[in-house]
C-alpha cells in the first residue's frame, strides 16, 4: 500500500510548493491585516512552517549543502549589522524630533530596544554555536536564554498591559492609569 509518507518528490516541486504556500500566506497575511484578525496569520504561518518541514523531509535531493550554509551565516551577519547601523541612525533621527511629534519617542525606543535584542541574540547565538556546542555548560545556557525570553515576555506584558493608556468611555477619551502622552486626536466611538 503506498501511503502519502512513502512518497518522495523533487527539489522543483518542493520549490513549487513552497512557492505557493508563501503566496498563501501573504493573502492570508494581507486579508487578516485588513480585517483585523491577528490570531489567524500566527496560526497560519504556524501551519505553513509545519507543512513545509514535513515537504522538506520528503525531497529525496541535496536541498543545501556546507557553501548554502556557510553563505547563510556570513549573510545573517552582514543582515545584523547593517540593520543595526540602519536602526541606530533611524532612533537616532526619530528620537531628535521627538519634541516636534511625541510618537516619534516611542518609535525611537522601539528601534533601539529591537537592535538591542537583536544583538544579544545573535551573541548568545554565536557563543553557543561557538564554544559550548558540546560542553557540559549545554543545559545552564538554554536555561539562562529561557529565563532571558521569560523575562522579556514579562516586560514586555507589562508595557503593552494598557495599563498607562486612553480609553473610549461615552464618546469621549478618558486617561487609565497615569498616560504620559495626549488623549488620541481621532474620533471616539
Amino acid at each position: 500500500m503506498l501511503s502519502i509518507y512513502n512518497i518522495y518528490m523533487k527539489l522543483k516541486q518542493y520549490k513549487k510548493i513552497k512557492l505557493g504556500i508563501t503566496i498563501l500566506i501573504a493573502m492570508v497575511f494581507s486579508q487578516a491585516l485588513v480585517l483585523r484578525n491577528f490570531i489567524a496569520p500566527l496560526i497560519v504561518l504556524i501551519a505553513a512552517y509545519l507543512v513545509l518541514l514535513a515537504l522538506r523531509r520528503r525531497v529525496d535531493e541535496v536541498i543545501a549543502d556546507e557553501r548554502d550554509y556557510n553563505n547563510g551565516g556570513r549573510a545573517a551577519m552582514l543582515a545584523v549589522q547593517i540593520y543595526s547601523w540602519l536602526a541606530t541612525i533611524a532612533m537616532i533621527i526619530f528620537y531628535s524630533f521627538a519634541d516636534r511629534n511625541p510618537a516619534y519617542g516611542p518609535i525611537a525606543m522601539t528601534l533601539a530596544y529591537s537592535t538591542c535584542l537583536l544583538m544579544l541574540i545573535y551573541s548568545l547565538i554565536f557563543r553557543y554555536y561557538g564554544q559550548m556546542k558540546f560542553s557540559d555548560k549545554k543545559i545552564w545556557y538554554i536555561l539562562f536564554v529561557l529565563l532571558l525570553f521569560l523575562a522579556s515576555f514579562i516586560f514586555s506584558a507589562r508595557l503593552f498591559s494598557g495599563e498607562d493608556d486612553w480609553r473610549c468611555v461615552n464618546g469621549a477619551w478618558q486617561p487609565h492609569g497615569q498616560p504620559n502622552f495626549p488623549a488620541p486626536q481621532t474620533q471616539c466611538q
